[in-house]
């Protein structure tokens, strides 16, 4: 054995633990807790600091003062829980989070839990928010412990033996320990249930409870669940908020705080909200939002510089069992061991009036150019603090044939529009057909079914096509034989005239799904393939549908190929990957618009009832389109969305329409477009789609007249 004391002489006996270092940890935790408030400590000399690009310096509470009431209930002992829920930029996690861990390491330690909706989330609220406010407050920075295990990324120690945990919603953050204060940052943005356990508001509490009136939970977030009421729904009580689920719905079960600033003028007190917000029009969205005001309920004109003075003397007011209004102190305010706020856009300190309208009015536009909800909702959740109203959820319900039917516009099939820019075809696998529905797109991608028909025969190239008897050998079989899938090549060659008769255009792309019965995917590759050395791949494109409400409306993506257990590498196909719940969403709103216009999809007259039935064959829930009924064809829905994905893989919705791409051009220069040697006069109503009723309506030609010349006029103006 090595005599490690002949080499290194004799070794020390290992360091004792003294007591006097063992008092000094101990003795922050010995002194009855500072009787002072978050919002107290955190602007008193030696709280808060804070070192911020534009600031730095002490916390003031006067930068956001609808805050420090909130802020306050931290420390209560009449209320185990306090909820918040506001717009971003109101200063609501620093005030009731980074304030609230500040205070308890100074004034009150004791082990805490900061929960965030995931753990990427966790890790960058310990990272950028979390590790500065330690940084920049010597109260709190002195009190961090030293030492191996003190200062990680999730677990922090300070003096007085507190220790603070930085997780996120499993259950395993939320359970079996108790804890003193539990707080939730973002609420809206955790799930509903924690791994079937139930809600993170009931199991965080859960672990204050141990610590009876001391145990305080506190959640803040702003609204992220979709107002589920109906559109007549009215508040049974004068703060009462819609039904949506997420923290709104708690905030119902609590006091309901409301914040009320006092007019200026006429004195009168109202509540800040984004509808006392007006404007005048302007020519463009930020010219407009300069022009913002608000109104008070007795008419007063209240300019953006009043804000700050409004804030600082705002009141929040809280329902009393009655319905009526007191302040928290009062004692005839809802009984409930829950104090609840929610403020509104206009109060936030750091987000002024004109850009809350600025953005607004952009995502507004937008929702009416595409129909993509997405960014609507973003500024209504985010920047007002409002929960959403899905604007398709009620069309979704209300989508009957009889609606279209009475919508339908009395325009020829099988020719284009005047004003076409471009056409598309979309197609769908059935194990005996193909179905195909071809769209002629106008400005501002105003959209016109203009044929929609079966191809039930193989072309005459296929194994076993032809006919004996003038009967065909067999029906189309895509899913059995590649060569089927050629006779698509002549759908993408087929020109429709334009109204007019100079000019006759070829679909600019074809779409078509790659999934269906067994077999249809492989040979829906071969064809993508065969059309890519034929010079198509522009031209052609394969799509798959994913579901959910939040899925992206559509991406090109090249897919992966998996070999063995382990190894993927990248596969030579690109496919069109729809969000098919969003897209259906916007297909819906489309079908419903009443008046020509950007992003409006008009349907003949002359449709057949299966393809309006088609049409309206699911139903819109709060999870997303589900069938009305099992088995029920839905093909003129599908086929809508397809071409609706690939109009935004071609990058049709960011189109300078004064300065097209040629492919989108007027019909005189487009790319796609043909002359016709003779012009050709508007053909009958006669043709019509399968499951129509042949035959020309005596009136058919000056009611397509009729309404084209409407249409030109509207697009005069």
């Amino acid at each position: 054995m090595l005599d490690i004391e002949r080499f290194l002489g004799p070794l020390p006996n290992p360091a004792f633990a003294r007591f006097e270092d063992i008092l000094a940890e101990a003795l922050p935790s010995l002194p009855a807790p500072r009787r002072i408030s978050v919002p107290d400590w955190a602007a008193a000399p030696g709280g808060r600091e804070l070192s911020l690009p534009t600031y730095s310096g002490p916390w003031r509470n006067e930068d956001a003062p609808y805050m420090v009431e909130p802020a306050r209930m931290g420390t209560s002992r009449r209320y185990s829980a306090v909820v918040f829920v506001g717009p971003a930029r109101t200063i609501k996690t620093d005030a009731l989070v980074l304030n609230t861990f500040g205070h308890r390491v100074c004034c009150m330690p004791r082990n805490m839990l900061i929960v965030c909706p995931t753990k990427d989330m966790a890790r960058e609220f310990s990272i950028t928010k979390l590790d500065p406010m330690i940084r920049a407050t010597p109260a709190v920075r002195s009190r961090q412990a030293r030492g191996r295990g003190a200062d990680n990324l999730h677990d922090k120690k300070f003096a007085g033996n507190m220790r603070l945990r930085i997780g996120w919603p499993v259950i395993g953050q939320v359970s079996m320990v108790d804890i003193p204060d539990v707080v939730v940052t973002d609420y809206d943005r955790c799930p509903d249930d924690i791994d079937g356990e139930g809600s993170l508001f009931d199991l965080a509490r859960k672990r204050t409870q141990s610590f009876g009136s001391l145990g305080i939970m506190i959640a803040e977030s702003s609204p992220g669940r979709v107002v589920e009421a109906d559109d007549d729904w009215q508040p049974s009580s004068p703060h009462e908020a819609p039904p949506c689920g997420g923290l709104l719905s708690i905030y119902n079960t609590g006091t309901r705080g409301q914040i009320y600033w006092t007019c200026p003028h006429c004195k009168t007190l109202f509540r800040p909200r984004f509808d006392t917000l007006k404007w005048d029009k302007k020519a463009s969205n930020g010219e407009t939002a300069k022009t913002v005001y608000m109104l008070c309920p007795s008419g007063c004109v209240i300019g953006p510089d009043r804000k700050r003075a409004l804030n600082a003397g705002g009141i929040w007011l809280h329902e009393t069992a009655d319905g009526g209004l007191v302040e928290i102190d009062d004692s005839k305010v809802r009984d409930t061991d829950t104090v609840s706020y929610w403020g509104e856009g206009p109060i936030a300190a750091l987000q002024p009036w004109d850009q809350l309208v600025q953005r607004f009015l952009d995502a507004t536009d937008e929702f009416r150019r595409t129909g993509d909800e997405v960014r609507l909702k973003s500024t209504i959740t985010l920047d007002q603090g409002r929960p959403y109203r899905a604007k398709v959820r009620t069309v979704g319900e209300g989508l009957s044939p009889e609606v279209l039917k009475a919508l339908a516009k009395p325009y020829p099939m099988r020719v284009c529009p005047a004003d076409t820019r471009f056409t598309t075809i979309a197609v769908d696998v059935q194990p005996n057909r193909f179905v195909v529905q071809v769209d002629a797109w106008c400005r501002d991608l105003e959209r016109f079914l203009i044929d929609r028909y079966d191809i039930a025969l193989p072309p005459p190239s296929a194994p076993g096509a032809g006919e004996i008897d003038g009967q065909p050998l067999r029906a189309i079989d895509p899913p059995r034989y590649a060569e089927d899938w050629d006779v698509l090549f002549d759908a993408l060659n087929r020109r429709y005239p334009v109204e007019g008769g100079a000019f006759e255009m070829q679909p600019a792309a074809l779409i078509v799904d790659s999934h269906g019965a067994e077999g249809t995917t492989g040979n829906a590759y071969a064809f993508w393939r065969k059309a890519r050395k034929k010079g198509l791949a522009k031209r052609v494109f394969l799509q798959r549908g994913r579901g959910g409400v939040e899925r992206e409306r559509a991406t090109y993506k090249q897919l992966e190929r998996v070999e063995g257990k382990k190894r993927a590498r990248r596969s030579d196909i690109f496919v069109i990957e729809s969000g098919t719940d969003p897209l259906k969403d916007e297909v819906a709103l489309a079908l419903t618009r009443r008046d020509p216009g950007p992003g409006a999809y008009h349907l003949p007259d002359t449709l057949g009832d299966t393809v309006f039935a088609e049409f309206c064959a699911e139903a819109r829930t709060p999870t997303g389109w589900v069938e009305k009924r099992a088995g029920a064809r839905n093909e003129a829905l599908d086929l809508a969305v397809y071409g609706k994905a690939l109009a935004i893989v071609l990058k049709a919705e960011k189109i300078d329409w004064d300065r097209p791409p040629a492919w989108a051009a007027e019909a005189s220069v487009n790319a796609n477009a043909f002359a016709i040697a003779e012009a050709r006069p508007l053909p009958t109503r006669r043709e019509t789609a399968p499951g129509g009723e042949a035959g020309e309506a005596p009136d058919g030609g000056a009611r397509n007249q009729k309404w084209l010349g409407e249409r030109k006029g509207w697009l005069k103006r």
